[in-house]
């Protein structure tokens, strides 16, 4: 039971973590309005409404997904040390 306790707070602790670098990371900062553009006519072969904004979600996502891993590493490096 303890260990399904533990790997709940894990998944939770990933979980938060997730969604602290979703609301802290803002893409449209440092992409540009032509970089979206760019990457929707890559893809897409057309830019319009549905696709435009396709690579500030991959990278919100994918940022967002880095910046928990990071931190979850840190974090559970930290739990471990405090633990022995």
């Amino acid at each position: 039971m303890i260990r399904l306790a533990h790997s709940i707070a894990k998944i939770g602790l990933f979980i938060v973590l997730f969604c602290l670098g979703a609301w802290l990371i803002d893409p449209a900062t440092f992409i540009s309005l032509d970089a979206t553009s760019a990457f929707a006519q890559w893809i897409y072969g057309n830019v319009n409404q549905e696709n435009f904004d396709d690579l500030w979600v991959l990278a919100w996502v994918v940022f967002s997904f880095i910046f928990a891993m990071v931190l979850y590493k840190k974090f559970i490096f930290i739990f471990k040390k405090l633990w022995q």
